[in-house]
């Protein structure tokens, strides 16, 4: 998930030193049309964690049902494709490796900062009958193995994207570092993460099938499971730029549904993140949208986008403590719902504001000092530059 401002700070090209001097302060270039898909992402998360996951299936937090239900999982998989849109947009803007660094310092730190609060909370402040996750799953949790090894508890069930997004950055980085893939064997390596692990899936994994571990570990636990999801918004991407043909773009979406349909959660969400990804390919082709409702909302929707991040990292456990303690005082389900998205939305904001954007800023500080040298820079271009 990664931080628009940061995004519209990279996307401008290199040029001379005067130009990359003027890049220090850059215009900014973001679009109405993106804040609003991450907030719809967000809100679909909350919404489908209040309504239903919460209430119904978190162990020792249970919570009276309200009236309305939201059973279809999509807003975290939409996320985590801008995610794939926008890696795939900045990895030529600067070496593999910084690109990298800069990706997972925008990442883990709010991640491990997210899990050792839910931590403490979940220690101090669960009611009876919460699961207590101990030591050894906090460091499970940190080290990003809660979704490879079966013995490491979840200390928030929502953080599965964080290893998801981690290990497709770092193929993403090694894949443009050392095997320089782009044009067709781009297209090519898209295929293949799209279709191996839906071929074993079907071939090893069907229904009244026993897997191996190994193969469980290695699709399910490594995340290779959800890699359609990073693939969707690269392959996005590289239409946008015409770097794929629309016949190409639309069978590989194709093949992304019914990769999210085979792949847990799968189900009801297909089809609410069918549209979705429609909606992101509009915004890839005309990222303009001069709706006058996103006009009108254009404040509390960049707002919102922009702690996005934290308020996923935050909302879920912590969100449910507080709204089983309410409900538990008689409060109605309009009065806990409401406290479970203002819990999550300001503690997201703190997290963001004191965590995720500083830490940021100090581990790339000198980073941003450097000259930027893309990766896709021509040969011939530094061949001058060096003579010069």
């Amino acid at each position: 998930m990664v931080d628009t401002q940061e995004v519209a700070a990279s996307s401008a090209p290199a040029g001379s030193p005067a130009d990359r001097q003027e890049q220090a302060k850059p215009k900014s270039t973001r679009h109405i049309s993106w804040d609003a898909i991450r907030v719809l992402g967000i809100v679909a998360v909350l919404a489908f964690h209040v309504t239903f996951l919460a209430p119904l299936t978190l162990p020792g937090l249970e919570l009276p049902p309200g009236p309305l239900q939201m059973d279809f999982p999509f807003g975290a998989s939409i996320l985590i494709v801008i995610s794939g849109y926008f890696a795939a947009m900045t990895i030529g803007k600067s070496t593999p490796l910084r690109w990298w660094f800069r990706r997972l310092a925008r990442l883990l730190p709010a991640f491990w900062v997210a899990v050792v609060f839910i931590f403490g909370i979940t220690l101090l402040f669960a009611p009876e009958g919460l699961p207590r996750p101990s030591y050894g799953d906090l460091v499970g949790n940190l080290g990003l193995v809660h979704t490879l090894l079966a013995d490491v508890q979840y200390i928030d069930l929502s953080h599965w994207t964080v290893p998801v997004q981690v290990a497709g950055f770092t193929a993403i980085g090694l894949l443009a570092w050392k095997a320089k893939v782009r044009g067709t064997a781009a297209s090519v390596v898209l295929w293949l993460v799209l279709l191996v692990p839906l071929a074993a899936r079907y071939l090893f994994m069907g229904p009244g099938q026993a897997p191996p571990q190994w193969l469980s570990m290695a699709l399910d636990g490594t995340g290779l499971n959800r890699a359609h999801l990073l693939v969707a918004g690269v392959a996005i991407f590289r239409w946008s730029k015409g770097r794929m043909s629309f016949t190409q773009l639309y069978l590989m979406l194709g093949v992304v549904l019914i990769a999210h349909d085979k792949h847990p959660p799968g189900g009801d969400s297909v089809l609410a993140f069918a549209v979705t990804l429609v909606l992101i390919c509009v915004a890839a082709y005309q990222p303009v949208w001069e709706l006058p409702v996103l006009q009108k909302l254009a404040r509390p929707i960049q707002w919102l986008a922009g702690i996005s991040y934290g308020v996923y990292l935050m909302h879920y456990v912590v969100g449910t403590v507080v709204a089983r303690r309410l409900a538990d005082l008689g409060v109605p389900w309009w009065g806990w719902m409401p406290a479970f998205a203002a819990t999550a939305v300001f503690l997201g904001w703190v997290l963001t504001r004191c965590v995720e954007q500083p830490v940021f800023k100090l581990l790339t500080r000198r980073l941003d000092t450097k000259p930027v040298v893309p990766a896709t820079r021509p040969r011939t271009e530094a061949r001058q530059e060096k003579k010069a």
